[in-house]
């Protein structure tokens, strides 16, 4: 159960996980020592399910993402299961959601190039169970995140 401290706690986490426990104290409104007893509670529990740092692609040479719209031939367990293996296992996949609707799968991946993303695509051209992709260009990321709102139980 999240109490309004939890509440507090993961919302300032969330928008910068390395805050010492006395600037997270002083947003949170408990001493230091309570803050990070939470947050590693919070770590314990799986509320928190990864602290990372959230890298600029442009900055490391992955100038371009693309929303690729991936619709299947066949939706059977096992090839759904294979197609979510492959995308997991692809460094180049930030995100992959298996959706309702025209197409089965959104991914999100970054590339350096067209190019570098034409190599990517021979994944769906190889793959006899796809039955087609669409693919978005994203020409501004105008929002990108992870941070929920968190509201107290």
């Amino acid at each position: 159960m999240i109490d309004s401290f939890d509440a507090k706690l993961l919302a300032a986490l969330q928008q910068d996980n390395q805050q010492t426990g006395a600037q997270l104290a002083g947003k949170v409104g408990l001493s230091s020592a309570a803050c990070l007893r939470r947050a590693q509670r919070l770590r314990d529990e799986g509320v928190i399910a990864a602290d990372v740092s959230v890298v600029a692609p442009e900055k490391v040479g992955r100038g371009l993402t693309m929303i690729v719209l991936v619709e299947l031939e066949r939706e059977q367990a096992d090839l759904i299961d294979a197609f979510k293996a492959e995308m997991t296992a692809a460094p180049e996949v930030m995100q992959c959601w298996y959706v309702t609707g025209r197409a089965d799968f959104v991914v999100t991946l970054t590339v350096r190039d067209m190019a570098d993303y034409q190599a990517f695509t021979t994944r769906f051209f190889d793959n006899p169970n796809v039955r087609g992709f669409e693919t978005l260009v994203a020409m501004d990321r105008v929002k990108f995140g992870a941070a929920l709102p968190i509201a107290a139980d």
